[in-house]
């Protein structure tokens, strides 16, 4: 039995549903025996992963959707032992499937994926904040410049005008262009494996990965490997307010690393504190503003199935 999470797009006009009828005429012609599920508002795969991850029954899932919804249903997620998940990008952004290198070509994705799927041992990360509230992430977390523009991102009317016309993508550089004159920097600090490596003033953003890219194709960290147990960090702090405009577009293709006030870290618990609230996301989604937040990478391990 193969069980299906399904983010249509705009009601079931949109690109999800339109993909999901295409892969069902395979799933038909096959023979499969198949059960599906879509979601109708925010959060919804949360419930749905709740729901088909309870119990010990072993389940093969896939996920259609975008970063967001792959977010919610590992969220909802009550166990990793006996659940083998998979993915069809059909989002905006899909900074996952880009870190993934999963095809663009969803037929052919899904063939591979039903005839011979490749199995990977996925981690994942925890953000935990000061009340105890915990939220995951497979792509990345973060605090500062970068959390701010998901915020606004996905607070802007242009980002439905822009995911009709399949350029969802765009709402982030757009966004991030228009707030990068006059950003704000902070006085923080941040820890790696309970040792202090950055404090004071400048601090522009931190950014943690499991995977290289975030915010709809900014490879931040080009070296993270989402096997390898170790989260990889991005900081820009001390970075003239002149600079920064120049240094940011070398991130779309990970060559901003060697710019002075751009810092990489590689560890397995982070700590990064704020004198004052800052917006902090996990995979695009921002979780309002905090003060502090601690970031884990997982001890248990997700079985990813891939074309």
């Amino acid at each position: 039995m193969l069980y299906f999470v399904i983010n249509p797009g705009v009601s079931r006009t949109g690109y999800g549903w339109f993909v999901w009828k295409q892969l069902e005429k395979e799933l038909k012609r096959r023979g499969e025996i198949y059960q599906y599920y879509v979601t109708k508002r925010p959060k919804e795969a949360v419930l749905y992963a709740k729901r088909l991850t309870a119990g010990t029954r072993k389940r093969r899932i896939i996920v259609l959707g975008g970063d967001g919804t792959l977010n919610e249903f590992l969220n909802g997620m009550e166990r990793t032992k006996g659940i083998e998940l998979g993915y069809i990008p059909v989002g905006s952004g899909n900074d996952f499937a880009r870190g993934m290198k999963i095809s663009k070509c969803y037929k052919k994705e899904f063939v591979r994926l039903l005839d011979h799927p490749r199995r990977m041992s996925l981690d994942y990360g925890i953000v935990t904040a000061p009340s105890g509230r915990e939220k995951r992430f497979f792509v990345s977390a973060g605090m500062g410049y970068d959390a701010r523009v998901c915020y606004k991102a996905n607070h802007t009317k242009i980002k439905k005008v822009l995911n009709r016309m399949r350029m969802g993508k765009l709402v982030y550089l757009v966004v991030g262009l228009k707030y990068l004159i006059g950003a704000e920097v902070f006085h923080g600090s941040l820890e790696v494996d309970g040792r202090k490596v950055l404090e004071g003033e400048g601090f522009f953003f931190a950014s943690v990965h499991i995977l290289p890219y975030e915010g709809g194709g900014f490879c931040f960290c080009p070296n993270a490997d989402p096997e390898d147990g170790y989260l990889d960090i991005c900081v820009a702090k001390g970075i003239s307010k002149w600079k920064i405009p120049f240094i940011i577009p070398l991130a779309l293709m990970g060559r901003h690393t060697k710019c002075k006030g751009v810092y990489q870290f590689r560890c397995k618990e982070a700590v990064m504190r704020s004198e004052s609230g800052q917006y902090v996301h996990t995979d695009g989604e921002t979780r309002g503003q905090e003060q502090k937040v601690k970031i884990d990478i997982s001890k248990e391990k997700i079985m990813f199935i891939r074309g």
